[in-house]
């Protein structure tokens, strides 16, 4: 089953990435009067480093230039619709850490992503993310002893294809820029065998191949950008054994009947469908340095159904956080630039899961090819 649901996803990717260019991708109107008229159309503009070796091949590569746009950390959570030029490519370390506080409970479960992201052809980008965890706890569960747990997680493959772009970044009353993802998750973290002395803490993984599949929206009105994503994700049964997390944040007892007699050792699990849904607002302060601030609004819910393998063996849960954070870019050239953002996800709605709070922060290279500007 999950080689179908792959099939299915790459041959959409693929199907979407032949259709030809329309009226969705014409240039965006230059700006009519007032702040628009100060602005540079870069509509018009040739490649940042022209080559003259490259005009046949505008039409499949080039991508499309926007009058507005600057480039900056973004949103931590919620995806960026636009994406990156052939040539051009960024790689970006993101930590986060949940700590979970309460009933007994001091628990820091700390997630590092190296991600790199490649531009394929026009509108087309490939992503890859790997994570590390490191996990410690100092509670009632390890007798007060601080003990601590580090591996890699599992690992993240996605292809970012945008369909349509905004034809006006000052007016929020115009279209937004649409991407797909097609999204596979691969079980490289380690889920089984895990020792009973950790506590669960050497577990980096859910064992599952994952397909899943988000839309991503991003709407500009200087000096305002919007951003907003919605996915979800079809996890594969598996077969776990003892101390196993759902997700890393449940932990899930072995299933027993009504009538009080419970599985032992290894058993099949099975993961209801992870929507994924957030919200971004960015301000940008100062076009060249990057310099703003974001609000998001992040949630998760794990439905107690999966839409194919019927119906889930680990508990529902859910949560909804509010994540402010501030970002800046430094240095900056042409050809380079580094961008940083720092913030905190607070709870506003957590259900069958620890209350967490969770700082992170994210550092960006950027690498701009021979066509530059990434237009977002």
């Amino acid at each position: 089953m999950k080689v179908i649901f792959a099939i299915c996803f790459f041959s959409l990717a693929i199907f979407l990435c032949l259709l030809p260019p329309d009226t969705a991708w014409s240039n965006p109107p230059p700006p009519s009067s007032g702040d628009r008229s100060q602005q540079e159309d870069r509509t018009s503009l040739q490649p940042p480093f022209g080559d003259d070796l490259l005009p046949d091949i505008d039409t499949l590569m080039k991508p499309n230039y926007l009058p507005w746009g600057p480039l900056t950390s973004g949103p931590f959570f919620t995806g960026n619709a636009n994406t990156v030029p052939v040539g051009s490519f960024f790689i970006r370390s993101a930590w986060s850490d949940n700590l979970m506080f309460g009933q007994g409970l001091n628990l820091s479960s700390m997630t590092g992503e190296s991600r790199i992201d490649v531009g394929l052809m026009k509108n087309l980008e490939m992503d890859v993310v790997v994570p590390v965890g490191i996990n410690s706890q100092n509670s009632a569960g390890t007798n007060f002893q601080r003990i601590t747990e580090w591996g890699v997680g599992d690992t993240v493959i996605f292809f970012r294809y945008n369909f349509l772009l905004e034809n006006d970044v000052y007016s929020l009353w115009h279209r937004p820029s649409l991407t797909i993802e097609p999204q596979f998750v691969l079980p490289s973290g380690k889920y089984t065998e895990l020792s009973p002395t950790a506590n669960g803490l050497d577990q980096m993984g859910n064992g599952t191949y994952n397909e899943g599949l988000y839309l991503i929206v991003k709407k500009s009105a200087k000096p305002f950008r919007l951003f907003f994503m919605v996915g979800d994700v079809v996890q594969n049964p598996t077969t776990v054994g003892a101390n196993y997390a759902s997700n890393n944040v449940t932990f899930t007892p072995i299933p027993c009947t009504p009538t009080g007699q419970c599985q032992s050792g290894r058993f099949d699990m099975v993961d209801g469908n992870l929507i994924d849904y957030s919200f971004a607002l960015e301000h940008v302060l100062n076009d060249d340095y990057g310099l703003g601030y974001i609000l998001e609004i992040v949630g998760q819910t794990q439905t107690g159904t999966s839409l194919v393998f019927g119906n889930a063996t680990v508990p529902s849960w859910s949560y909804l956080w509010v994540a402010p954070s501030i970002e800046l870019k430094y240095p900056s050239t042409r050809r380079m630039a580094v961008t940083w953002s720092l913030g905190v996800a607070l709870p506003l709605y957590q259900s069958n899961i620890p209350q967490m709070y969770t700082p992170f922060g994210m550092a960006t290279v950027w690498y701009n090819g021979v066509f530059g500007y990434r237009g977002e």
